[in-house]
């Protein structure tokens, strides 16, 4: 994970003092799947800040043990939940902090992952832990969808998402392509399409600049806004290309 800036220390080292928490639970560590921009940050594949926690739960039967399990945790860290959702395992969290520094994370656990959703066993070097998660190609799959799949929910547009993307297209990652059909309902190339037309109509600098800004370093930033865009979308035409 990127070195966070000095304001931003505080809430890393609680996101790692609730992952290690999970990670040394055997109901959690052996029922949840690690996912999202943390996990990625983790696994070495992106280089921004990242400040909440994602999982799968595949097997729903566990929901109500999970979420039993979480409470007892957020009381041993002296984690307050300001707020939860009462039909799925999503949690914002307080913690003590100074006025205007951050003081909530997120913990969400989806308990409808795709069932083409691929995981393995890795050692994240920090927080020095063996978890199950995402393969890589399940991953970018996972944020390819969430790209537009938020954009659809709550009208938003969240500019890590296609940071995040450029960053899996610059590595050359690989795409689980059944994960995105199954989720989406439509052929690959198809929806591929659907993306590119978003980003060129959504997509701008400011949405970027709002959602990144304390994320990245300001040099990284003067770097990555004005390539962004144009970069993405010739990796998703090229994508398209293969996929036809």
């Amino acid at each position: 994970m990127i070195t966070p800036r000095p304001q931003d220390a505080k809430h890393k080292n609680q996101l790692l003092k609730l992952l290690r928490a999970i990670l040394k639970n055997n109901l959690l560590a052996s029922n949840l799947q690690f996912k999202g921009g943390t996990y990625a940050a983790l696994r070495g594949v992106l280089d921004r800040f990242s400040v909440d926690l994602d999982f799968d739960l595949p097997n729903k039967t566990k929901k109500d043990e999970i979420r039993q399990k979480c409470y007892q945790i957020f009381d041993q860290l002296n984690l307050e939940i300001k707020d939860q959702s009462p039909g799925h395992l999503q949690f914002f969290l307080r913690y003590k902090a100074k006025p205007n520094e951050r003081n909530t994370l997120k913990l969400e656990i989806n308990d409808q992952p795709s069932i083409h959703n691929q995981y393995e066993k890795v050692h994240l070097r920090e927080p020095n832990m063996y978890c199950k998660g995402h393969t890589l190609e399940t991953m970018f799959a996972n944020k390819l969808i969430a790209a537009t799949a938020r954009f659809d929910k709550n009208g938003k547009i969240a500019g890590r998402d296609f940071y995040d993307l450029h960053q899996f297209f610059l590595q050359g990652l690989e795409l689980n392509k059944a994960v995105v059909e199954d989720k989406t309902g439509i052929d690959l190339a198809s929806y591929l399409e659907k993306l590119k037309a978003f980003i060129d109509q959504k997509l701008t600098k400011k949405s970027l600049n709002q959602d990144l800004n304390s994320l990245l370093p300001p040099e990284k930033m003067l770097e990555i806004l004005p390539v962004l865009k144009p970069e993405l979308l010739v990796f998703i035409q090229d994508e398209i290309k293969r996929q036809n």
